[in-house]
């Protein structure tokens, strides 16, 4: 790399002058209100099991040396006059680097993104430059470096004034977070060339890694189908017998102890529920707590289902394509004038303070255009797009292009995958990029609310088509999970007007 030929019009004494000034009035203090709120994010969004997905959080403030080097890479060359313009032009300041199991994982920490506003708010609540977003993963840097970056900003009062500190936020996998740990790649960065030698077997061992990476997601998935399955398995659907109870009646003491001690764990997790869970979930749970040899027989009940019947025999388990364990019925009065007195999640709104939720997590602006409901949902699905209103019409258009251009191949999952890859790339070639992830929640929703006739696609050919389609599966999925209820006009209305774009 050539040093830049305009080096910044201040010297290096007084630059760290400054910076030390700047560090700690601004920059020190930023990280850890970025940190907390970022903590706090996550903890809202995801389940237990994701967060133990998540394995490591770490956070830092550039060091002075480290960014007098940056100042002087050829890429800011004429943008930087003076100290003052360091942090409008340096985005990584501060930065949080997060490093997950697998690649799925990094896509649940960018879904736990989406409920951030795209706009500088209050001191201490985060946002997020969704412009900012850089996929390495998909197109990995030239040393083999692979990660996903974004920008999120932070405000902190300083002289009881906001300052907007911006702050780098680095999701890797394991593999790819040792891959820098093994190459130095924080050390050397793109700031010196290496030596030939160095770059190739850099770039090997990035290859090789992400080759394990993909297995490593393959072998996610089947444990995931394992482990859904053993949570759906009809034949442990069958309601309790009066006075049956989950203590394990005809075992052993020890076993019935045992039991009768999970039993106890999966009723309290369901007094303190504030929201529907995944039974996968809670499976998971119990066997971390008492081993994966229970799913054998379930402690003597066959299945995961009929224990938690048992366990829980007031608790409702919902009948869709996933199941989940709603919490108990709480009731909450209704707000004067609302006409949804009947519907738990959303009882208090009315139609000048529908548009977010009133649990809103850290980071979530209230007068948005989302509803609050949509929000409710997203605390349940992380994978539910939170999109601006206007954004709906766009990914209905681009994935109706693409359900005409790729057309009905293969099983319904490798349709939807096909359309959404699709859709993603003639919306990045069109200027107004679309995230995958989205498009593939649209995609698998509408393909699986599919009657199967002959004569339609899993995917229609017209965007008004999707847009129903995808409208009525979600507010169907809505209110079985409680979400929403089957008087609530209001919340149905703002959702129907948000989802076809406004």
């Amino acid at each position: 790399m050539a040093p830049a030929t305009d080096a910044p019009a201040f010297g290096y004494a007084e630059f760290g002058a400054w910076y030390e000034r700047h560090r700690a009035d601004v920059l020190e203090p930023a990280l850890e209100l970025a940190t907390a709120a970022f903590d706090r994010l996550l903890r809202e969004q995801l389940s237990e099991r994701d967060l133990a997905r998540v394995r490591a959080r770490r956070s830092r403030v550039k060091s002075t040396r480290r960014l007098w080097r940056k100042l002087h890479h050829h890429r800011y060359e004429g943008r930087i006059d003076g100290t003052d313009d360091i942090p409008d032009v340096i985005d990584d300041l501060i930065g949080l680097r997060v490093t997950c199991v697998n690649l799925r994982d990094l896509e649940t920490v960018q879904a736990a993104l989406d409920p951030l506003p795209r706009r500088s708010t209050a001191p201490g609540r985060l946002w997020v430059d969704a412009g900012s977003e850089r996929d390495y993963v998909r197109e990995p840097k030239e040393s083999g470096y692979r990660g996903w970056h974004v920008n999120l900003g932070i405000a902190v009062e300083v002289d009881g004034a906001p300052v907007s500190v911006r702050c780098e936020l680095q999701v890797r996998t394991v593999l790819q977070d040792s891959w820098g740990e093994l190459t130095h790649e924080d050390t050397y960065s793109t700031d010196g060339s290496l030596p030939p030698l160095v770059e190739i077997l850099s770039k090997r061992m990035a290859d090789l890694l992400a080759t394990l990476d993909d297995v490593a997601e393959d072998l996610r998935s089947e444990l995931d189908r394992i482990d859904a399955a053993a949570v759906a398995d009809p034949g442990d659907d069958t309601p309790p017998e009066p006075g049956e109870d989950a203590s394990g009646a005809g075992t052993d003491a020890d076993t019935a102890a045992v039991a009768a001690d999970a039993a106890a764990l999966m009723a309290e997790r369901w007094r303190a529920l504030d929201r529907p869970v995944h039974l996968a979930a809670l499976a998971w749970e119990l066997q971390r707590e008492f081993g994966a040899e229970i799913t054998d027989d379930w402690f003597g009940h066959r299945g995961f289902k009929r224990f938690l019947r048992r366990a829980v025999p007031d608790g409702e388990i919902s009948t869709g394509r996933q199941a989940y364990l709603l919490p108990p019925q709480r009731d909450v009065p209704a707000a004067d004038g609302d006409d949804t007195g009947d519907d738990i999640a959303t009882a208090g709104t009315d139609d000048a303070d529908e548009r977010h939720a009133p649990d809103a997590p850290p980071g979530a602006e209230t007068g948005d255009a989302i509803p609050g409901a949509a929000r409710q949902m997203h605390r349940i699905d992380g994978r539910l797009p939170l999109l601006d209103a206007e954004e709906w019409p766009h990914l209905y258009e681009q994935l109706a292009i693409a359900a005409r251009r790729v057309g009905r191949r293969g099983s319904q999952d490798d349709t939807a995958a096909r359309l959404a890859r699709s859709a993603r790339d003639r919306s990045s070639a069109a200027g107004r990029p679309l995230s995958e992830r989205h498009l593939r929640y649209v995609a698998d929703t509408v393909a699986a609310a599919h009657d199967g006739g002959a004569s339609d696609d899993a995917v229609p050919t017209e965007p008004s088509v999707i847009a129903d389609r995808f409208s009525s599966a979600l507010l169907e999925r809505m209110e079985e999970l409680r979400v929403i209820g089957p008087e609530s006009r209001r919340a149905r209305a703002a959702l129907e007007r948000w989802l076809h774009g406004g």
